[in-house]
């Protein structure tokens, strides 16, 4: 159903004149709002989708649209499943001022007594909306590699950081967690130096040389390298490599296919694939945890004293 230049509660009224004909609402998991741009709608609208099939929830949509309008407006789509699957849709268009009293128009729009999520596709910064939707939240999904300048967008995370706070450039290394950490397993040797192969601009393998730090003690060396990559939400991680007290050795390669391979000494390769997961599948492992990541919190501190560590010695 699309509205034109309408009203939060006409909104509502469409909302439930359509749940009124699909047989009442339905268990709702958690309200996700999202925003981002009208070139990136469908992109949201397919993560979205998916992402429902494993939590049903009401989708905020929200799309800054003619920011210098002089007379706010909302424009307005909503749906009950279609092509959004299993979710309650509201979909937003908004200009002048109404884009930027965005938390005053999502409000009555909740579903009440489930978690709210809030998800910024687009770069809060550059629309001017950092400060809104975050005071309600209980979980706020960024990601910095959409922005502008992707490390210092992943800075300003750490120094506005809120418990609940997440990005999703941290979900996109948690397979390479997985899987170094596997790799410790039956490891005695302390890690005397470890060079990670990444493009440093990418705020994955920043993410990742804290995590490393966090763990192991040890600050890593980032050797900047352009990797190849088949999907854009890979982490731009060419190889992580360990040197223990020892002298022996090991590394995590991942080839441009996918193909990723453990070397360790006295041991024979290990082999895996480790692909790109879609925007979907990141989604919804960031929705599965609702609670504050607390190993989250740690690793950005530690890239923020770090990122400041490096401007003070620039």
């Amino acid at each position: 159903m699309h509205l034109k230049d309408t009203t939060t509660g006409d909104i509502m009224k469409a909302l439930d004149g359509l749940l009124h004909e699909v047989g009442g609402g339905s268990s709702l998991a958690l309200n996700l709002v999202a925003l981002t741009t009208e070139d990136e709608r469908e992109e949201v609208e397919k993560a979205a989708s998916f992402a429902a099939q494993e939590h049903p929830y009401r989708l905020i949509l929200a799309i800054p649209r003619d920011l210098d309008a002089e007379e706010p407006r909302i424009d307005a789509e909503v749906t009950v499943g279609e092509r959004l699957g299993s979710a309650e849709a509201i979909i937003l268009r908004l200009d002048g001022p109404a884009a930027a009293h965005l938390t005053s128009i999502v409000l009555p729009m909740l579903a009440s007594d489930v978690p709210v999520v809030t998800w910024w596709l687009l770069d809060p910064v550059r629309y001017g909306l950092e400060s809104e939707l975050r005071s309600f939240a209980d979980r706020r999904i960024t990601y910095s590699a959409r922005a502008a300048d992707p490390v210092q967008s992943l800075y300003r995370r750490a120094e506005t950081y809120a418990a609940g706070d997440t990005d999703i450039c941290w979900t996109r290394i948690s397979l390479w967690r997985s899987l170094i950490a596997s790799a410790f397993d039956g490891v005695t040797q302390a890690v005397e130096k470890i060079t990670i192969k990444a493009d440093d601009d990418d705020p994955s393998a920043q993410l990742m040389a804290a995590w490393l730090h966090t763990r192991l003690g040890v600050l890593p060396d980032v050797v900047d390298t352009e990797v190849e990559r088949n999907s854009e939400h890979l982490p731009a991680i060419a190889s992580v490599a360990f040197t223990m007290a020892g002298g022996e050795t090991m590394e995590v390669e991942r080839k441009a296919d996918g193909t990723t391979v453990l070397r360790q000494a006295g041991l024979p390769k290990r082999r895996q694939t480790l692909q790109g997961r879609t925007l979907g599948q990141l989604l919804a492992e960031e929705l599965r945890h609702i609670d504050p990541d607390t190993a989250y919190r740690r690793v950005l501190d530690t890239f923020q004293e770090q990122y400041q560590a490096e401007r003070a010695g620039a």
